[in-house]
């Protein structure tokens, strides 16, 4: 009898082990995420680390400063070292959201978080989103100042990554039961994919073709015009467009097609989503001053869609918002123009 009590006190033992440092489905390992050395309460520091910034490679001293917003200053004597401790600080507050964003434009979610994401995978690489940022990175490095710049801030990224301890990791990455990996050049152009997709990504070419069957080619053409007279446009309408003109078009369907029998190929933005830009005169603010308002209607997110922080040189100095992943100011102002 004794010896049955101990069995089973072994078994229960070892299945309370193993039960708690196995993963069950998408539920991470518990006692790897409990564990007191390395687990969640690990992540209870503080954010803010105000003073010189130490890394490797740095050609002169960089300083950041955190205001009572916790929204960094950083002031650098060059460019590439500017760059580099903004990679540096981004990873510091934003890594997995810089690494999942990037993963999801890859098509690369599943092997996060399993099959579920099976799916939204094989969208985005039908999509073209790797193909795409393939060609964003070379058309960038046709410029080596840009290179110099992108390879700046991978390095602050990866600077900040391989200082860290398993117990160091972000808690999404011990909810998740993953490590960083680190960055690529490659997934600045895929956040710019990502970003491309979320402004510009819908899908009506099954609307758009059942309107051409059934207003014809002239009418459809005066409803949905390629370019908009009304606009002061990018291109000038002096560029020659007659290798479009002339390419081979799909021809008028001769029956309908019946969306509700179709599955959407992607998702549809909401229709009333459309970003805007306002201006109030200094004769009607309380300041006296001008306000301009860059409006962007972007996706809601958690972590936010933007980081804002400062950047300065002896040459430049801007404030504003930019996108984890991307360098520079992406929405804000200098003391030239907002």
């Amino acid at each position: 009898m004794k010896l049955l009590k101990f069995l089973i006190s072994l078994v229960l033992t070892f299945a309370v082990f193993y039960g708690l440092d196995a993963k069950f489905g998408s539920i991470p390992p518990i006692g790897k995420f409990l564990y007191p050395s390395q687990g969640i309460w690990q992540n209870e520091t503080n954010e803010s680390t105000t003073g010189n910034i130490q890394i490797d490679g740095l050609l002169d001293k960089v300083t950041v400063h955190y205001d009572e917003h916790l929204i960094p200053h950083l002031f650098a004597q060059n460019n590439l070292d500017l760059y580099k401790a903004q990679g540096y600080i981004t990873a510091k507050h934003r890594l997995w959201q810089m690494e999942f964003q990037t993963h999801a434009s890859a098509g690369r979610l599943s092997e996060i978080i399993g099959e579920k994401a099976l799916n939204y995978d094989r969208q985005e690489r039908r999509r073209g989103m790797g193909f795409g940022a393939d060609n964003s990175l070379e058309k960038m490095q046709e410029d080596p100042e840009v290179v110099s710049f992108l390879e700046a801030y991978r390095d602050g990224v990866n600077s900040y990554i391989t200082q860290l301890q398993p117990k160091d990791y972000p808690v999404e990455y011990k909810l998740l039961d993953y490590q960083p990996e680190l960055w690529t050049t490659k997934k600045t152009a895929l956040l710019l994919m990502y970003m491309t997709k979320m402004l510009a990504g819908g899908d009506s070419d099954l609307e758009y073709t059942n309107a051409l069957r059934l207003f014809g080619k002239d009418r459809f053409d005066f409803l949905y015009p390629d370019f908009f007279d009304i606009n002061d446009p990018v291109i000038p309408k002096e560029h020659d467009w007659s290798t479009l003109e002339n390419a081979e078009q799909t021809p008028i369907p001769e029956s309908k097609i019946l969306l509700d029998s179709i599955a959407e190929t992607m998702d549809k933005p909401h229709p009333n989503n459309g970003s805007n830009n306002w201006a109030v005169s200094g004769d009607k603010s309380y300041s006296g001053h001008p306000i301009l308002a860059n409006d962007p209607h972007l996706g809601l997110n958690l972590p936010s869609i933007w980081f804002v922080m400062q950047l300065a040189t002896p040459e430049h100095n801007a404030f504003g918002a930019t996108l984890p992943g991307a360098l520079g100011v992406i929405s804000g102002f200098n003391k030239y123009i907002s």
